[in-house]
C-alpha cells in the first residue's frame, strides 16, 4: 500500500506541472509580439543572403553558357560592326604616324648588320 501512495503522490505532482505548463501556453499564445529592432535586423540579413544565392545561381546559369574558344579567339561573335572597324584602321594609322615620329632609320640598321656580318667572316 505505501508504494500506491508513493506513485499517487508522484502523479499528482505530474499533474500539477503539466496544468503550470499548459496555463503558461495558453498565456503566451495572447502575447502580441511587435516590430523590434532585431527582427528589422533578421529580415534585412535575410533578404541579402537571398540576393546572394540567386546572384550565385545566376553566375552558374552564365557560366554553363560560357564558350571559351569564342572568348579567345572571337568567333561565332555578333557580326563586327562597321564602326569598329574603321576605328581599327585609325589605331593602326595613329600606330604608323607614331613610329614615323621615332625617326628610326632603316638604312643604319642594315648598315650595322652588315658591320657585324664582316666582323664574323675576318674572325673565321
Amino acid at each position: 500500500m505505501a508504494d500506491m501512495m508513493f506513485a499517487l503522490g508522484q502523479t499528482k505532482k505530474k499533474k500539477n506541472e503539466e496544468n503550470k505548463v499548459r496555463q503558461t501556453k495558453s498565456s503566451l499564445k495572447e502575447v502580441n509580439i511587435t516590430d523590434t529592432i532585431e527582427k528589422e535586423i533578421r529580415k534585412e540579413q535575410h533578404s541579402r543572403e537571398q540576393k546572394w544565392k540567386a546572384t550565385g545561381r545566376d553566375q552558374i546559369k552564365k557560366n554553363t553558357n560560357f564558350d571559351m574558344a569564342r572568348s579567345l579567339f572571337g568567333g561565332g561573335a555578333a557580326p563586327a560592326q562597321h564602326d569598329d572597324e574603321e576605328e581599327e584602321d585609325d589605331e593602326v594609322e595613329q600606330a604608323a604616324e607614331d613610329v614615323k615620329r621615332l625617326a628610326v632609320d632603316d638604312e643604319e640598321e642594315a648598315d650595322e648588320g652588315e658591320y657585324e656580318e664582316e666582323e664574323y667572316e675576318e674572325e673565321e
